[in-house]
């Protein structure tokens, strides 16, 4: 979806739209959207400058770093955001540096302001870095695979000295 620079008016524009399974071209190795996204937004200008306030809301489904579990979460995320016309004679894939003030302002083409890479902004933004279920999550055994939040396994504990590892290495070669 896209808003067309020309055809704003001086009220602001509401918009209101739910991306269908499929429509947004979301790709991270650890989710997935379990559900439609639905985004609920403003849209007000001062000539060229959009300003941008409003939500996101859907669900991801994804596997927990440590104990490997699939799990889903609601997200939702609220926004207030600056775009400006790209600097003069500056294409999209052109590099633009920017000074700490920029940091949160997004840059456009001048003509059209594309929705769907907005929402996936946002979407990309609200989710962590890394998935946990829960903060004292004791993830699997590195040995046998024990799920250790459900038992706990006879495997030992005991923590190498990484330090020696290159001897570890040399006396493995040497035996084999």
């Amino acid at each position: 979806m896209f808003i067309e620079i020309a055809d704003l008016e001086d009220k602001p524009l509401h918009i209101m739209n739910v991306y269908r399974e499929g429509e947004l071209p979301f790709r991270n190795e650890h989710a997935v959207l379990e559900e439609p996204v639905a985004v609920d937004f403003t849209v007000t200008h001062d000539e060229l400058d959009l300003r941008l306030g409003g939500f996101v809301e859907t669900s991801i489904r994804y596997t927990c770093a440590r104990c490997l579990k699939q799990l889903s979460r609601r997200l939702s995320t609220s926004f207030d955001l600056l775009y400006l016309p790209q600097p003069g004679g500056r294409g999209p894939d052109d590099e633009i540096e920017l000074r700490y003030d920029d940091m949160d302002v997004g840059f456009y083409d001048g003509v059209r302001l594309d929705v769907d890479l907005m929402v996936l902004e946002q979407i990309e933004l609200a989710i962590p870095m890394r998935f946990i279920c829960r903060e004292d999550c004791r993830g699997l055994c590195h040995q046998c695979g024990a799920d250790l939040n459900e038992r706990t396994c006879g495997c030992l504990r005991e923590e190498p000295d990484m330090r020696l590892g290159v001897l570890r290495e040399f006396r493995r070669k040497m035996e084999s």
